[in-house]
């Protein structure tokens, strides 16, 4: 691997993050397409140089490792430090039944307000050879955007009837109120087909002062619904603190655009994101059995608590007063958490606390604390790291169960564990 000097390069950009105001006027903003052209789309086009920040994921990911290097060659160049060349990050690396697809992203030039800052998405398609890949298509600059920042979305994958695919989700702040979309693509016909938009969070709780006029929506997303194209979300709704209330939506793919099949959409994400009278027609009518949600995860031992939760909740000022001190805090997000039952601990309660959209961490992973408050009401954060999910083992070291840390959502063995040392977590044998 080699460290260029800095170029200019005129590769354009990536995916997006969402702005405070209509999804018709955001789909328009941003355009998003989806090309369907096979093998490499731009075969002599040259390459921008990677981010300095690939370094650090290909040193804790061998999967990545190897499909950077098919990708990239052995001897990948990345931009210099301090150099503002335009570099290519490794947005995601999906695992799929015989398959692994590699996501990259560049971003594109701002306007004006920088808000408008957009992004553009590469894939990278491999078969399984045994225990080797073999890059099989390129797909660059698949999904064009004008965004945010120019900001990558969290990306997973995702499955539409036989074909697989990947969900993006996306968000931004604006004048205190919050909005996030999913985007959805299917691998299909040896192309990437954009399905369309869903909205998926709304919040005003950073424009009230009062906190009992502040609500936010948050989300769950899941596909593989029987016909294809097809997404049922489901939405939780907390106002002022006081009791959260879910309702189920399914949404449908026509024609690039999703629209609302069955179920209640949330009041506040139908007048944020201004949606069409289709949607406000549609909404309240019953989902079918075949399509209810299954009940959310149990938390009985051994438990495991996740960043993609649904029911989570501000945690209480003694909580959010202790992560405020944590080096990890971003004071621009919003914590939400839940109690977890079982404690981690014989004596203390724990809380489980993440933010609401992740801060945009990407990579299946966001901030994760893990709070224990004593019986005197005292907090304090005994585990703090970018994560997916935690999963209380059995093992003991001083008062608190060990712990297994998931590091990505879509490697369940990509965990560690970790043991209380009497004042914090360590991962086991440091």
């Amino acid at each position: 691997m080699t460290e260029t000097s800095c170029r200019k390069w005129s590769l354009t950009a990536l995916l997006p993050i969402t702005g405070g105001m209509a999804l018709s006027t955001m789909i328009g903003l941003w355009g998003a397409t989806a090309r369907g052209a096979s093998g490499d789309d731009h075969p002599s086009k040259a390459q921008a140089p990677l981010c300095e920040d690939v370094r650090d994921v290909l040193a804790d990911n061998t999967d990545m490792r190897m499909a950077e290097t098919l990708a990239f060659g052995k001897n990948a160049r990345f931009r210099a430090e301090g150099c503002s060349e335009k570099c290519i990050s490794l947005a995601a690396l999906m695992t799929f039944t015989g398959s692994r697809v590699l996501i990259t992203a560049i971003a594109t030039e701002p306007g004006e307000s920088g808000l408008d800052q957009g992004s553009s998405l590469s894939a990278y398609f491999f078969r399984e050879s045994g225990s080797a890949l073999r890059l099989v298509t390129i797909k660059r600059d698949f999904a064009e955007s004008n965004g945010a920042l120019g900001n990558v979305g969290d990306i997973n994958a995702a499955h539409f009837g036989a074909d697989d695919g990947m969900m993006v989700n996306g968000g931004i702040s604006q004048q205190g109120y919050s909005n996030d979309l999913t985007d959805f693509y299917v691998f299909r016909n040896g192309s990437i087909v954009s399905l369309g938009m869903v909205p998926t969070g709304w919040s005003n709780s950073g424009a009230e002062e009062d906190d009992s006029k502040a609500v936010t929506v948050t989300s769950r997303a899941e596909t593989g619904l029987p016909p294809p194209d097809r997404v049922r979300v489901t939405y939780t709704r907390s106002a002022g603190g006081g009791d959260e209330q879910s309702s189920v939506a399914i949404w449908r793919s026509q024609a690039g655009k999703f629209v609302l099949e069955a179920g209640t959409v949330p009041e506040e994400i139908i007048t944020g994101f201004e949606l069409a009278g289709n949607v406000i027609a549609k909404n309240g009518t019953p989902v079918p059995a075949t399509d209810a949600a299954p009940p959310p995860p149990g938390t009985g031992w051994p438990g495991v608590w996740s960043i993609d939760d649904i029911g989570m909740v501000p945690p209480s000022p003694d909580v959010t007063e202790a992560i405020k001190h944590d080096p990890n805090y971003p004071p621009i997000c919003k914590l939400t958490g839940r109690e977890m039952l079982p404690s981690l601990s014989a004596t203390s309660k724990t809380w489980f606390v993440t933010t609401s959209n992740r801060c945009d961490a990407g990579g299946g992973t966001g901030p994760v604390w893990i709070v224990s408050v004593a019986p005197t009401g005292k907090a304090s954060v005994v585990f703090s790291a970018f994560r997916h999910a935690v999963k209380a083992e059995r093992g003991l070291h001083g008062e608190f169960h060990d712990m297994f840390v998931n590091g990505d959502a879509r490697n369940a063995k990509s965990g560690e564990i970790y043991t209380f040392d009497g004042l914090t977590y360590r991962k086991n044998g440091s």
